[in-house]
């Protein structure tokens, strides 16, 4: 079967809202009677886009999980886990058992991701805590977890770890594209897992499930919420 791009991660939202609904008549049927019972979170910068497209097809109402890196202070493009929005730390054990990092410096890197998170969160003009505004819109609730990609699912992961503090119902991630080891992995955290375009490669590449890519900046981020008829703050 050959493979077509998205055009956008606009139009990889859409997809992806009508391929949950060709694929799960049951959760179809839920879906269109019952939207009070569902609720989608996006993650930072590249699941904005595809949630904005995603919600604009279902009408759901979405908002945002900032999840980010813990650096690894010799090498900063690579990290050793991720922080979320409410301060949900999820560590690489097998990665970070290699680094011979101090415990000083372990949680000098944590206080310094969980500043950036705190940094975005006043850049989005978030001033009410996760746990404030979303609680009781999570718990017994049916949560979509909205990304542009999975490659290691490292992210994706800290993220469910957030969630399922708050009791939802049901978590499903939804995704316009990742390889098979990471779904697998995925679907071993998480209710289901919905994504049109699984590649079973060893070399995997988010961008190129896209015609239109690049890295979107926090302003376009901005904009995009500041403008949608389905953000929440």
């Amino acid at each position: 079967m050959k493979y077509v791009p998205y055009e956008s991660r606009l139009d990889a939202g859409k997809i992806l809202a009508n391929y949950i609904l060709k694929s799960d008549q049951e959760l179809d049927h839920a879906i269109k009677n019952n939207k009070n019972q569902h609720f989608t979170f996006a993650i930072p910068n590249g699941g904005v886009p595809v949630a904005e497209g995603f919600c604009s097809e279902l009408q759901y109402r979405y908002s945002l999980i900032i999840v980010r890196k813990i650096k690894i202070p010799y090498n900063t493009e690579a990290g050793f886990g991720s922080v979320t929005t409410d301060g949900t730390v999820l560590i690489n054990e097998s990665l970070l058992d290699g680094l011979n990092l101090s415990s000083q410096a372990i949680e000098k890197s944590i206080l310094t991701t969980k500043k950036e998170i705190e940094e975005r969160l006043i850049f989005y003009n978030i001033t009410e805590t996760f746990e404030n505004k979303f609680r009781e819109e999570i718990r017994n609730k049916n949560i979509f977890m909205i990304d542009d990609g999975l490659a290691s699912g490292f992210t994706m992961l800290a993220a469910i770890k957030m969630i399922k503090k708050y009791e939802p119902k049901q978590i499903f991630v939804a995704v316009p594209t990742a390889p098979m080891r990471t779904v697998k992995k995925i679907e071993k955290h998480a209710d289901e897992i919905f994504c049109p375009n699984i590649r079973n490669v060893w070399r995997f590449a988010v961008a190129e499930a896209y015609k239109n890519w690049y890295d979107l900046p926090e302003s376009e981020v901005l904009e995009i919420i500041q403008k949608s008829s389905y953000f929440v703050e």
